[in-house]
């Protein structure tokens, strides 16, 4: 069934004033389009492989016209795979997601207070930021917890995270700190900076020939198998664009290291039949690369931007690897079907791409131009998928501080700054958002990920309102929104172990929107003011869910649990108290429903609204 965006939310007395105006206005959601012009000269070089006779080695590829028309006659898909994070895969560090366990699993980091790493850890560029320790305040923290630990502190065989961490905690120079009357030295650290001090005492992990042990991944043994359909999927979209294998190119830059989780994601596409390189970008390559010009600074920039110390003691090939790629100047990207972000933090990752002053840099552009052409699609999961905004980016906050109306755009507090009472004018739990957004490649979206286990639907549609943002996508964990744009239209669908939202907001609306809970088997599709569900051939009826007992919104996968029983059964529809407000779903004319083979729920449109001030029930509690 189709149904029309102009005018859905009005008769429900959600409608602002001027709302069908408006709405009539934004009913058309345009399309991107690429528009390429120009020529080049038939060169034979890294940049041009086409106009090779024999292809180079290594080569870097260019976004430029020539390729961008060519792929661009074929009328390309361009596609997106957003993961909400949390994708369970079973691996050397992630035991517990593993059905069998590992044999000869690469064992944890382990972690030294000798000379050496002490005066790694007291390097001055580490502690800069406002309220930091004094650089003797930390050598005191150290030099009482190397007391504390006694022969265990320098043993040849090093000592486990939680040990050195537990000992760190425990230090306590005075008395009165013992008593709670000021906090301990460990407490008042953010989290950046508990990170740069753990990897200032980092031990290499190596074999017993001297080798550096490398993380494997296991997905075909993974107990959970909706993060693998995910990354399946990715794999397979990569190859409907490679003439062979497909080639996948890894960011691991939102990682507090980013050379942490590289050989888990070389392991984990490798085991999904494609060939797969590390994308070494990071803010300190982007740095040196565009910044000072200068690769001989990327010890000193790790220290400066990232906080990490001395990383070619834990990672030499990776690190050596990293130099090289800053030496080659790349101005573009390599040569791939896809590239795939991994989690951790988008701020963390967005500096990678883009300059202080906002600029896209070379890396950037040229990955918008290959995924706008459909040469790449591109994927992502938690932050790697946030990241991905075209309208203003999420960069942190709680979904109870977005109602109670702490909405700022601002820079990200630190996390752990509430420890130390280091967060200055922004609440640790703060709703902050980027009005420059991400990489841009979710065209006029807010992207936001752990969805439903994190109670997320609120705060993203509060995101909304505060960007004047027509779309919003929130994908559950193990899951991923799939979306693929045509010339004429978009459409999205899920895959994984559940779904994830779609919420659209008619311009001049305000704390409503239409929502559809999407699961696998049907398919949302936008052709300018007309939206339908598709629905596959075998789909099943939705079916009645089981009883989850939820208080209130902010509860994991409150809302979630209201849109399984409207596809089942719509009634005067549902509401659950959100703080002082009042979130309500209910049903819209031409909605429609299905359920998956595990018995999932998907539903659509409903009507998502927040009633600020609520003080009685509407609809039914669940």
């Amino acid at each position: 069934m189709r149904f029309v965006l102009v005018g859905l939310l009005v008769g429900w007395g959600i409608s602002g004033p001027g709302a069908a105006a408006d709405a009539e206005k934004a009913a058309v959601v345009p399309v991107r389009e690429v528009i390429v012009a120009g020529g080049a000269l038939a060169t034979c070089a890294d940049t041009s492989p086409r106009a090779c006779a024999t292809p180079p080695e290594g080569g870097i590829s260019s976004p430029g016209a020539a390729a961008d028309a060519e792929q661009a006659a074929v009328a390309p898909v361009r596609e997106l795979i957003l993961a909400g994070g949390a994708l369970a895969m079973c691996a050397d560090t992630s035991a517990r997601a593993c059905a069998t366990p590992p044999e000869g699993a690469r064992p944890a980091t382990r972690y030294r207070l000798d000379e050496a790493a002490l005066l790694r850890a007291l390097e001055p560029a580490l502690w800069t930021a406002s309220g930091a320790p004094s650089v003797d305040a930390v050598a005191a923290l150290l030099g009482a917890a190397r007391v504390a630990l006694g022969a265990r502190a320098e043993a040849s065989e090093g000592i486990d995270a939680a040990t050195l961490e537990g000992a760190l905690a425990a230090v306590c120079p005075t008395a009165p700190c013992a008593a709670q009357s000021f906090p301990a030295p460990w407490s008042m650290l953010l989290d950046a900076e508990r990170g740069a001090l753990l990897a200032a005492l980092e031990l290499p992990t190596v074999a017993a020939d001297a080798g550096r042990v490398r993380e494997r991944a296991y997905p075909a043994r993974s107990k959970v198998a909706g993060g693998v359909r995910v990354l399946v999927a990715f794999v397979a979209a990569a190859k409907v664009r490679s003439a062979g294998r497909p080639r996948i190119a890894v960011v691991t830059a939102s990682a507090f290291d980013s050379m942490e989780p590289v050989d888990f994601y070389l392991s984990l596409f490798a085991a999904l039949d494609a060939d797969v390189v590390w994308w070494p970008v990071d803010a300190a390559v982007a740095a040196a690369r565009f910044e000072a010009q200068d690769c001989d600074a990327l010890p000193r920039l790790r220290l400066e931007r990232l906080q990490l110390s001395q990383r070619e003691r834990i990672y030499p090939d990776l690190a050596a690897e990293q130099e090289r790629f800053c030496r080659m100047q790349p101005t573009s990207m390599p040569q791939v079907d896809g590239v795939f972000f991994g989690g951790g933090d988008q701020w963390r990752l967005r500096q990678a791409f883009v300059d202080a002053e906002g600029r896209p840099n070379a890396w950037l552009i040229a990955l918008q131009r290959a995924h706008a052409a459909g040469r790449v699609v591109v994927g992502g999961t938690s932050a790697g998928a946030a990241v991905q905004s075209g309208s203003w980016m999420l960069s942190n906050g709680s979904v109870e501080a977005a109602v109670r109306g702490s909405i700022q755009q601002a820079l990200p507090p630190e996390p752990g700054c509430a420890r130390g009472d280091r967060c200055g004018g922004v609440a640790e739990d703060q709703l902050t958002l980027w009005a420059d957004g991400g990489l841009r490649l979710a065209e006029g979206a807010i992207v936001d990920t752990h969805f439903s286990e994190r109670a997320r639907e609120l705060r993203l549609l509060l995101a909304m309102q505060a960007a004047d943002a027509r779309w919003g996508y929130g994908a559950d964990e193990t899951s991923a929104l799939v979306l693929r744009e045509f010339a004429d239209r978009r459409e999205i669908s899920a895959v994984g172990e559940h779904g994830g939202w779609v919420l659209h907001r008619p311009a001049g609306q305000r704390d409503a929107a239409l929502a559809w809970y999407l699961v696998p088997g049907a398919t949302l599709v936008i052709a300018g003011d007309e939206v339908r569900l598709a629905l596959d051939e075998k789909v099943g009826r939705a079916k009645r869910p089981p009883r989850q007992p939820v208080a209130n919104a902010f509860e994991a996968g409150a809302l979630r649990s209201l849109a399984q029983r409207l596809a089942w059964r719509c009634g005067d529809g549902l509401s659950l108290p959100a703080g002082t407000a009042r979130a309500e779903l209910r049903c819209l004319p031409g909605h429609r429903s299905w359920s998956t083979a595990g018995g999932l729920n998907g539903v659509g449109p409903l009507a998502l609204v927040l009633r600020v001030g609520a003080t009685h029930p509407t609809g039914h509690r669940p």
